[in-house]
């Protein structure tokens, strides 16, 4: 039963490892699609080997310093503030809706505590 278990973990997991190779370098006419997996958004096996040449997860300070400056590139600082205020706004919201005063007071309290943190 284990082997079978093993056997077929191995399989799927080749199987769709290739799928996502073929979802970017396969050809339409062959494949029978154009792949989608970059425009879906899906994390394929393409994506996270990228992630790991792409000197992410290295303890190296010249390759932290790459990672650092990409993010930087992308202005991920500024989408964060955006990201963060719009959150806050919704959280805000959502803790008027409560009506119980003292349940408001001790998320609000604590949203307080948590937004815009420095450390």
């Amino acid at each position: 039963m284990e082997l079978r278990k093993e056997g077929r973990t191995v399989v799927v997991y080749e199987r769709a490892t290739q799928d996502d190779y073929l979802d970017c370098f396969g050809e339409p006419e062959k494949i029978g699609k154009i792949g989608t997996n970059i425009e879906d958004f899906k994390c394929s096996w393409l994506v996270v080997k990228a992630l790991e040449l792409w000197h992410y997860g290295k303890d190296n300070p010249a390759d932290v310093s790459k990672i650092k400056a990409l993010y930087h590139e992308l202005n991920l600082q500024g989408i964060f503030f955006e990201y963060e205020a719009k959150n806050y706004d919704r959280l805000t919201s959502s803790i008027k809706a409560i009506p119980r005063k003292p349940v408001q007071a001790v998320l609000k309290s604590f949203l307080a505590k948590i937004y815009k943190r420095k450390k």
